[in-house]
């Protein structure tokens, strides 16, 4: 899907922008189950040493996780977000992951009740 490929655009813009349509699309697709991989390519994009594609999916994950209700997605798809998320804070590397995932972090709180 060339959208995808978009996604990894150097300009903070066209990122941002891409993340939104694709967090538009998800929240219609996902709960119908549908575009089951989204989110576990993003999560595992989150951990990638190009930094556009890093900030390009915490981007969307933050969309994602802004646009879905808890009960849109299983305890596994979840765990991951907030494991994706959490795993890019980071005080000794590069701010802008860390500002990226705090700012998601925000909107996946409804998301951490399984795990307490």
């Amino acid at each position: 899907m060339a959208i995808l490929a978009t996604l990894a655009s150097p300009k903070t813009l066209v990122r941002g922008q891409i993340a939104n349509i694709l967090a538009a699309i998800a929240s219609i697709e996902i709960p119908r189950k549908e575009w089951d991989e989204l989110i576990p390519n993003l999560c595992q994009n989150s951990t990638s040493d190009d930094m556009n594609i890093k900030l390009a999916s915490l981007t969307t994950l933050g969309y994602i996780c802004e646009e879905l209700n808890p009960e849109d997605l299983n305890n596994f798809l979840k765990n991951n977000i907030i494991l994706a998320l959490t795993n890019n804070i980071d005080n000794e590397g590069p701010v802008e992951p860390t500002k990226l995932a705090i700012k998601a972090l925000l909107y996946s709180v409804p998301y951490t009740s399984p795990n307490f």
